[in-house]
């Protein structure tokens, strides 16, 4: 199932987005990725899944529609920066300067 209308010009129907999340954070971070041109929904089912569409992406994210765990929009927030560095990195936007992890005092 594939959702054009919605990626065509970000113009959904009845004038608002689809059901994103129960959480806020999430439902407000995912917005403006689509808001942005550069992410689409590709699915609408239990969870919304999430594709990117700038050249060289395939990268496709589920998002929580329901979570129950607090730490879950810092995990879907990680996980997106994540992938975003990969990609600037993989496109050339930002080179890859990998800094030697520091042992951590508490690391035993």
């Amino acid at each position: 199932m594939h959702f054009a209308s919605w990626e065509s010009s970000n113009n959904f129907p009845g004038g608002s987005m689809p059901y994103i999340s129960s959480d806020k954070n999430i439902r407000d971070f995912v917005q403006n990725l689509l808001r942005s041109g550069q992410w689409e929904i590709v699915r609408h089912g239990k969870h919304v899944i999430i594709r990117h569409i700038a050249k060289g992406a395939k990268k496709t994210i589920v998002v929580p529609s329901t979570p129950s765990d607090p730490r879950t929009f810092a995990n879907f927030r990680r996980d997106y920066f994540r992938y975003l560095r990969q990609y600037l990195i993989q496109t050339g936007w930002i080179q890859n300067n990998s800094i030697p992890e520091i042992d951590s005092p508490l690391a035993a």
